[in-house]
């Protein structure tokens, strides 16, 4: 059986969850509260369900536990397992409502299997609940102080069925180490280390050279940049030409209608609107002046004046008009010729001022005519006309203000052409310099690559040169073992268990311990070079391990000796220093052939795995 993959609906603090899992070493990798524990005890009630307690106990039985933390929540998931070559999918629904608590779907087939309890029995070897949770589901250990652990160690061996005994052939395992630690020996290359660590000194020096000033910049790097300069240069020039152009064609426009600032513009923009108001003024005025009809009117009175004084003087004393109204001939003849006079002068008067106003306004027509001749070419005296001329002299205005704003963009394209200059300058000089190191740079680098290539080599060889002292270290610690072990392991305890439990524990401490002796008073000795030791004397790194190598023997014992279900463990190398860590890992990645499952609050299996170069998958709650 191997897991493929869980789906939680609802379990403990987890809602809609789902992890993958991997043929071989799957690390399952979460901080303290994570929920790893949940994880580990959905996988086990997914196999054996949750049976709830009664009465009091029901306030604080499993089933309570792990219920889902939100009200109404789904209680229950779903767990995918291979088996026999086929995919197969555990369902169960742990609520009290359920209309269908517990069924397996046969994937591969597409079809529910007709008794989901007994296929489960048989895909799980026939482990019950408790079988389970004491051999391949391997819950966080107890304290190695602990006596109970010893304990319960002791109870699990007394339910074995297989009883005998088994003796080591010293000597000829002596010879099988020396044989192995000799052909460790030749491997090795004692100067690789002291090698690489030369090496090491020597490129450090180089780089450091290489990324001084003098080296730091590249021959290619200054021509690309000399070469983006030289166009930036041209850019600037060809934009330059093509302001002056702008600026002359626009000086030559404004000369032509004779403008040589915006002096004279604005003064004959000032002199063309005041001229326009005062021609406007001078229209009105002679519009509404009556001096035409006052000297005509004067000029009527002084020829009636004339015809009444010629009329008195020819009729004498006997007019009519001095006889009639009683004035006396004398005063009649001096009042008509003193009237004719006076309206003969202001008659005069008036024409002279009206002729005086004509002429003004005349003249102001004419200078305005004048100005606007100058603006451009108007038939007339009109506001249109005027509008137009004015507008006329804003454009030419523009004109000045946009010709300044070129003439100041040109300026400051100088500028930056002869900063650009300045700089084209450096380069020429730096790429001189730098075609003067440039062999001598290839030569470092060549050097510099030639050490990384043979310190790449070396590494590989102080890698392997590590893992055979590695192992010259266990064969040496075998060995003396072997050779001050007092006697053999007789009459011990279970044939099985000693046999396969004392293989599985030299290879999970890594040699450190190559078998462990059972007497018939289910007592548990680790065999050391001297004597056999109890394992309550042991340390808690080495209980944890014995524990580790009795409940893999046991599993399988009780498989039936068959390689079929995965081993879980939960925080189960919590004890474990990095050593015992590294070996018992190690040994489990490349020797247990069934699927591992390891929880830990910790990443550093996950590490030792990734440096070790083991294939493994991290799962991160």
């Amino acid at each position: 059986m191997k897991l493929l993959s869980l789906h939680i609906d609802g379990f403990g603090k987890f809602k809609n969850k789902d992890l993958q899992f991997a043929d071989n070493m799957n690390i399952v990798y979460g901080y303290n509260e994570a929920g790893k524990s949940t994880i580990f005890m959905f996988i086990e009630a997914m196999f054996y369900g949750l049976e709830r307690a009664k009465g009091r106990a029901s306030k604080s039985d499993t089933w309570t536990k792990f219920k889902p933390w939100g009200n109404g929540d789904i209680y229950g998931g779903s767990l995918r397992f291979s088996y026999q070559d086929k995919n197969y999918r555990i369902e169960r629904d742990f609520t009290k409502t359920a209309t269908t608590p517990f069924a397996v779907v046969n994937e591969t087939d597409g079809k529910n299997v007709e008794n989901p309890g007994e296929f489960l029995k048989e895909a799980l070897c026939g482990l019950s609940q408790t079988a389970y949770s004491n051999t391949v589901s391997i819950s966080q250990l107890k304290s190695a102080t602990d006596a109970k652990m010893v304990v319960e160690l002791k109870n699990y061996i007394a339910n074995m069925n297989t009883t005998g005994n088994m003796s080591l052939n010293i000597n000829k395992a002596s010879d099988f180490l020396k044989e192995k630690k000799k052909a460790f020996t030749a491997a090795l290359n004692p100067d690789a280390a002291k090698t690489y660590n030369q090496n090491l000194t020597e490129i450090r020096a180089l780089e450091k050279k290489i990324s001084s000033p003098e080296f730091s910049t590249h021959l290619k790097t200054l021509k690309e940049a000399d070469a983006i300069t030289e166009k930036r240069i041209i850019d600037l020039n060809s934009q330059k030409e093509t302001l002056i152009e702008s600026i002359a064609s626009k000086r030559q426009h404004l000369s032509d209608l004779g403008f040589n600032d915006k002096k004279t513009i604005t003064e004959l923009q000032n002199d063309l609107n005041k001229g326009y108001n005062d021609y406007l003024s001078a229209y009105e005025n002679e519009k509404k002046s009556i001096n035409k009809v006052y000297s005509t009117i004067f000029l009527v009175l002084s020829i009636v004046s004339v015809i009444l004084a010629g009329y008195i003087f020819k009729t004498g004393k006997d007019n009519f008009l001095t006889t009639s109204t009683g004035i006396s001939y004398q005063f009649a003849m001096v009042l008509f010729i003193i009237i004719c006079l006076a309206s003969l002068i202001f008659a005069s008067y008036i024409y002279t001022v009206h002729n005086k106003d004509n002429r003004h306004l005349t003249e102001l027509k004419v200078n305005l005519i004048a100005i606007m001749a100058r603006v451009g070419s108007f038939d007339s005296i009109t506001e249109e006309n005027i509008h137009r001329a004015n507008k006329t002299l804003s454009s030419k205005l523009r004109i000045f203000d946009e010709m300044e704003a070129d003439i100041a963009k040109s300026e400051a394209l100088s500028v930056d052409i002869e900063n650009l200059r300045a700089k084209k300058a450096a380069y020429a000089s730096g790429i001189d310099a730098k075609k003067q190191n440039e062999w001598e740079l290839e030569k470092l680098m060549e050097k510099l690559a030639q050490l990384k290539e043979e310190n790449t080599s070396l590494k590989n060889i102080i890698a392997e040169n590590d893992k055979i002292r590695f192992e010259m270290d266990a064969i040496d610690l075998a060995t003396e073992t072997l050779k001050n072990l007092s006697q053999t392991i007789k009459n011990s305890f279970g044939l099985y268990l000693n046999k396969d439990a004392s293989e599985l524990i030299e290879g999970i401490t890594g040699g450190v311990y190559d078998s462990i002796s059972i007497d018939e008073n289910f007592n548990v000795f680790l065999n050391t070079p001297n004597r056999l030791v109890p394992i309550e004397q042991a340390s808690s790194g080495t209980m944890d391990q014995v524990y580790l190598a009795l409940r893999i023997a046991a599993g399988r014992l009780m498989q039936g000796r068959s390689k079929e279900l995965p081993f879980i463990f939960d925080d189960s190398f919590v004890n474990y220093d990095s050593i015992r860590l590294r070996a018992a890992l190690l040994w489990i990645a490349n020797n247990v052939p069934e699927q591992i499952i390891v929880f830990s609050c910790h990443m550093r299996e996950a590490q030792l795995m990734t440096a070790t170069m083991q294939d493994f998958n991290l799962i991160e709650l």
